[in-house]
């Protein structure tokens, strides 16, 4: 399925209807097209009045749509999250940030059934995915891991990999702010682990097996955490007991049934998985007491961080060489290009 994605991303989309890219949209713009219903949250509003907060996609990002009380109360109950949804609105700026004003929003299974199917539409077309090769990010992935000394660690990263195969190949690696694309999650782990792997064979004071193998685990508890790809949100053990420790437990799990050279080895890496957020307000079950916990950590976070700022600058409508302001990283970012000698 991946593949079949990173293919379709590279053709036109086939509908006969007029389809502007979220990443091409502009204020002032009537809609009337297919979208993915991302998010759907029911809100009040200062004076009583209900509305909606919708998170629509498509294959070039995500757009936050609003539905008034009159649109809510009529299309409300019309779909749910991870329908696919054929939208009937307007653009506006709203704090200079582009949004939606929803006048009518169904299913499209719904809308199809009203006014005739729609010739030729792949949903695939509307979801967020991966711009690089699934396939040929796997590859890379296991060679990665295949190269992992001693033989223990190999064969437990190589086995929770291949493992979670279908999973790490598909998912997102957030919901939201960072990799939060179809292929995100396998992205992500290859950035960090090869970036890992790089740095520690260049100082002698990090253990290079240990530190990739933690690169490559560290988000492994994802594929518990999160459900449902196409439009994903936590799962009950998700929400419960988070990432960290759930790719631990598996790890645990695995490293039960492995005959170790040095019996603290496990427990060197569960270190890693667990405190890779840093700082214990970032989520960290512990902050890294490893020169390999350390790496993993700002390696992950470097990752992390410079996808948000090309996801950012790449849906900037602003003129001129900056941006407008990211709200989570608490500034606007340089996109001009320099003139070449």
């Amino acid at each position: 399925m991946a593949g079949k994605f990173a293919d379709y991303l590279r053709e036109e989309i086939p509908y006969p209807l007029t389809h502007v890219l979220v990443a091409e949209l502009r204020e002032g713009q009537h809609l009337a097209q297919c979208f993915l219903a991302k998010q759907k949250t029911q809100r009040v509003t200062r004076t009583g009045e209900p509305y909606l907060e919708i998170l629509l996609a498509d294959r070039s990002g995500t757009l936050p749509a609003r539905a008034w009380a009159d649109a809510t109360q009529r299309y409300g109950t019309q779909f749910e999250e991870g329908d696919f949804v054929f939208v009937d609105g307007r653009t506006e700026t709203y704090r200079n940030a582009l949004q939606l004003i929803v006048e009518s929003v169904r299913r499209l299974s719904t809308y199809e059934r009203e006014a005739g199917k729609i010739t030729g539409f792949d949903p695939s077309l509307l979801v967020p995915t991966t711009k690089r090769n699934i396939d040929e990010m796997w590859q890379e992935l296991l060679t990665l891991v295949r190269g992992i000394e001693p033989p223990a660690l190999r064969d437990l990263t190589l086995r929770l990999v291949e493992g979670n195969a279908e999973v790490l190949k598909v998912y997102p690696a957030a919901i939201q702010y960072h990799h939060a694309y179809l292929g995100g999650l396998l992205e992500h782990t290859l950035e960090v682990g090869q970036d890992v792997a790089r740095f520690a064979a260049l100082r002698k004071e990090i253990d290079a097996g240990l530190a990739t193998a933690g690169a490559v685990l560290h988000d492994i508890g994802k594929v518990r955490e999160l459900e449902n790809p196409v439009a994903p949100h936590h799962s009950f053990v998700g929400q419960l007991i988070g990432h960290l420790l759930l790719g631990r437990d598996m790890m645990r799990e695995v490293a039960q049934t492995i005959s170790w050279p040095d019996p603290r080895l496990p427990g060197l890496l569960e270190h890693v998985i667990i405190s890779h957020h840093g700082e214990l307000e970032f989520g960290a079950a512990i902050v890294p007491k490893t020169a390999e916990a350390i790496a993993v950590y700002y390696f992950d976070n470097l990752s992390a961080k410079l996808n948000m700022v090309r996801e950012h600058v790449a849906r900037d409508t602003e003129s001129g060489d900056f941006t407008d302001w990211h709200k989570l990283l608490g500034r606007k970012f340089f996109k001009g290009q320099l003139t070449e000698a």
